[in-house]
């Protein structure tokens, strides 16, 4: 196979893509002291793409993660790695990662296939299901008290020289340049609605900056604290999929996870449920609580802005109008106080 360039491997439908990642893993699997028979299944490919990998004669079971371009570094995702193993020794169970035959968390690997080489690591297999909302109650209180327990350990750690992450701070949510795209760049929206939008990001940026940065309220983030990325097992929680982790607010995780609700009736019991768990844990003035809605509108351009750079995929397709109009009800609530 010829090398392909970038602009061929990004017209390629998913499946092919995914096949094109999936030689890529195969070849990184040497790399990790794997067996290059283990069987791979593709997990997920939204943005990484994650394979299962089971290594047939010794029965060990982990998964390969191959990064998608421009996103991570080598030294982001070792930071991301040592943080998951901090954690994890802290006791609140995450994947525990795998080193390659170098000693190093991450490697970098090339194929003809795929136009550019991708870092890839390898971490350990959680078992579990998804954590189940349907008792709102129950499942909220607990991912207040997981974030409670992960910003305790943020605010306790001591980063290592060289730890690097990008930040889900002012700039890197709403900036000239976003971490996740410019909402204001999505076609989706007519005059009004940008105008709207608009005003709201101007006055979550007035409210970040009288909020501030210090230690108390700003700190190592998950920043997609998702029932998703909760696994279940035996009574055991763990916490999965840390590649957006960063520097950030610490109400900016509970926002992540509270923003596709914030219009549903249902919403106070989450949040009330949401606020015990974390206060079981941590502290969480009543102040800092109060501007939960600045960091739920800040999601909602957030996540515009994503669908915004997403915007042929089949996602974005189905979920833009209804996003569009869930951030524009948010922006007028927010506005009117």
């Amino acid at each position: 196979m010829t090398t392909t360039t970038r602009q061929e491997f990004r017209r390629l439908e998913p499946a092919a893509k995914a096949e094109r990642l999936k030689e890529l893993a195969l070849a990184a699997l040497e790399r990790f002291g794997l067996a290059p028979d283990s069987a791979l299944e593709l997990l997920k490919h939204r943005e990484n793409a994650v394979f299962r990998v089971d290594e047939a004669a010794s029965g060990r079971r982990c998964v390969l993660r191959v990064h998608r371009e421009d996103y991570q570094t080598r030294a982001s995702i070792w930071s991301e790695l040592l943080w998951m193993d901090s954690l994890c020794q802290a006791g609140l169970p995450t994947p525990r990662a795998l080193a390659g035959r170098d000693g190093e968390w991450v490697q970098t690997v090339s194929v003809p296939g795929v136009p550019e080489p991708r870092h890839c690591d390898a971490i350990s297999w959680v078992e579990g299901e998804p954590l189940d909302v349907a008792n709102a109650v129950e499942a909220y209180g607990l991912l207040g008290e997981l974030q409670a327990r992960l910003h305790d350990h943020s605010r306790r750690w001591s980063r290592p020289p060289g730890f690097t992450r990008q930040r889900w701070d002012d700039d890197g949510m709403l900036g000239e340049e976003p971490l996740w795209g410019r909402f204001q760049d999505l076609e989706a929206l007519d005059p009004g609605q940008l105008a709207l939008l608009k005003r709201a990001r101007r006055a979550v940026l007035e409210r970040l900056a009288r909020f501030g940065k210090t230690q108390d309220r700003f700190g190592l983030i998950h920043a997609d604290f998702m029932p998703d990325n909760v696994l279940i097992h035996q009574g055991v929680a763990s916490v999965i999929d840390f590649d957006d982790s960063g520097f950030g607010w610490y109400l900016y995780d509970p926002a992540t996870l509270l923003v596709a609700s914030a219009a549903d009736d249902g919403f106070p019991t989450m949040l009330d449920a949401w606020t015990q768990g974390y206060r079981s844990v941590a502290d969480l003035p009543d102040d800092h609580l109060a501007e939960l809605p600045v960091f739920i509108m800040a999601r909602g351009l957030v996540a515009l802005g994503w669908l915004h750079t997403r915007r042929e995929t089949e996602m974005a397709r189905l979920r833009t109008e209804v996003y569009v109009g869930m951030a524009c009800d948010y922006a007028e609530s927010l506005l009117a106080g």
